[in-house]
């Protein structure tokens, strides 16, 4: 009979102690926070690493943690500050997306929320590849999220990798069949390759991407033949190819693509004219 009243006292005990945890890990969000508001960052974090001590999988605490470092963060820093201030940040935040993938995130929002955050910091310390990889990982499990799509096509593009940035971009608009800004941006994205590219971009590869634009343009075009933009561009790529067959001694080709240019633009003048865009 003895052994057996000990259990109730053990349960009792463990209960307190829980009770004592949840009370501590109040106190403990609150002083952080208050931290937090007064730009304290480093004294914020030490509160809610106590929470962390106390439960590891605190979903506000790692969360505050993660917001704190990207709060200290200069964009674009490399001082050594910076550096460590963005590495914790990240780790902080990917512990976020482990527990959102466990299903411990408060709100599909807020997992949201740390995805961008975590997008963010590494785009702002410069660590695309890690960006690219993160995001390849989770097209693989759901290819066919336009979403991640758009990402990844404007990663690449940050990496001058045009090759990836335009195979995301046209897998996203067959996706979108009838969304016509998915194959407008296809329009935009040849012709700023071929506009900014440089002695980097061929002769032969821009005459390819104003191909690859003009065609996307045409699709945006055939939903919606009053879309100043999709308009303004295709005169902006007929320019392009202007240029290209002027460089190549094709001057009779060249002017005539002059005159499609200005088709396009007075056609889109129209429509400003029309719509007061």
């Amino acid at each position: 009979m003895r052994n057996y009243a000990v259990v109730p006292l053990l349960l009792l005990s463990i209960a307190t102690l829980s009770g004592c945890d949840a009370v501590r890990t109040r106190v403990l969000l609150r002083e952080g926070n208050e931290l937090y508001r007064g730009e304290k960052y480093e004294e914020a974090i030490g509160k809610y690493r106590q929470v962390l001590a106390l439960d590891k999988d605190h979903w506000d605490a790692n969360y505050l943690t993660a917001v704190s470092y990207l709060a200290m963060y200069h964009p674009g820093s490399t001082h050594p500050k910076d550096v460590e201030a963005a590495e914790h940040a990240a780790q902080g935040l990917r512990r976020c997306l482990e527990l959102a993938a466990a299903g411990r995130a408060p709100s599909p929002e807020a997992a949201d929320k740390v995805h961008g955050f975590y997008l963010s910091i590494l785009t702002s310390a410069n660590r695309i590849d890690e960006a690219v990889a993160y995001l390849e990982a989770l097209q693989a499990k759901a290819p066919t999220d336009t979403n991640r799509m758009a990402e990844l096509a404007s990663l690449y593009g940050k990496k001058g990798d045009f090759s990836n940035a335009l195979r995301y971009y046209k897998a996203r608009a067959e996706q979108l069949k009838t969304d016509k800004e998915a194959w407008y941006t296809i329009g935009v994205a040849c012709w700023d390759r071929s506009y900014h590219g440089g002695f980097l971009v061929s002769n032969e590869e821009r005459e390819t991407d104003i191909e690859e634009g003009l065609a996307a343009l045409e699709r945006a075009l055939a939903i919606d033949p009053q879309y100043f933009e999709a308009l303004s561009y295709t005169n902006l790529l007929y320019r392009e190819r202007a240029k290209v067959l002027g460089m190549a001694g094709k001057s009779t080709e060249a002017g005539l693509a002059y005159l499609k240019a200005d088709e396009y633009m007075k056609k889109a003048l129209e429509i400003k004219n029309q719509k007061g865009v």
